[in-house]
């Protein structure tokens, strides 16, 4: 009984002695840098070697190098420096896509000893899209009697950008006939709702003809019409 519980005391040790090893391992935590999207390649990024504390003499002796999650290297280290820097022109919306925020995970490798330290970049997307249409021209038709009041919902412009760099707002050219309201959709996208003011008179006017424009949050904004 006594060698019994010898042996499983010995074999918690083990198991406590191999995760010490793994945190020591894994380094002091996350390094967490940004960047916003279309830096050209070889834009400075930080100095590893001083965020770990380490001695950048040692990181080429110790072959120190990046590894990333994905298949692409958009993050490279100079061992001689510990510097971090672009290696290619990254576009945000290619990574990402619509979630936000951007992170591309990776890892600094160091040997003899073996550590990796965990480390991220977070990628700010810049207004480079502007709202657009579908179509150029949104046809409605409705009869005369169409009370003053009634509402129609429009299509919605698609924007490639993501928080205040996405489509905010959409406006009409001047018309005495409709205003226009922005709307929310469940999933969070935001359309046009077009509301009559004055009753129609097809003798007098049969055809409206006005601009309707979606205007995203950027600064300087962007913007797409549609007629």
């Amino acid at each position: 009984m006594a060698d019994k519980q010898r042996r499983t005391t010995i074999i918690r040790q083990v198991v406590f002695l191999i995760l010490f090893l793994c945190v020591w391992a894994l380094g002091p935590g996350t390094l967490r840098y940004s960047v916003p999207e279309e830096m050209e390649s070889g834009s400075f990024v930080a100095n590893v070697a001083k965020d770990l504390g380490l001695d950048k003499k040692r990181l080429s002796a110790r072959k120190a190098r990046v590894v990333s999650e994905s298949s692409r290297q958009h993050i490279q280290l100079n061992s001689n420096t510990g510097d971090l820097f672009i290696k290619e022109k990254m576009d945000r919306e290619e990574l990402c896509g619509q979630t936000d925020p951007c992170i591309l995970h990776f890892e600094i490798i160091l040997e003899n000893p073996l550590q990796s330290y965990r480390a991220e970049v977070r990628v700010y997307d810049v207004n480079d899209h502007s709202p657009e249409f579908s179509e150029n021209q949104l046809l409605l038709k409705m009869p005369e009697t169409t009370p003053p009041g009634s509402r129609f919902p429009l299509a919605n412009a698609q924007d490639l950008d993501v928080g205040n760099n996405s489509l905010q707002s959409y406006a009409i050219s001047s018309t005495d006939h409709f205003r226009v309201y922005t709307r929310h959709r469940s999933d969070g996208r935001k359309y046009a709702e077009l509301v009559l003011k004055t009753p129609l008179d097809r003798e007098e006017q049969a055809e409206i003809s006005f601009m309707l424009t979606a205007i995203d949050g950027g600064s300087p904004a962007r913007s797409g019409a549609a007629q």
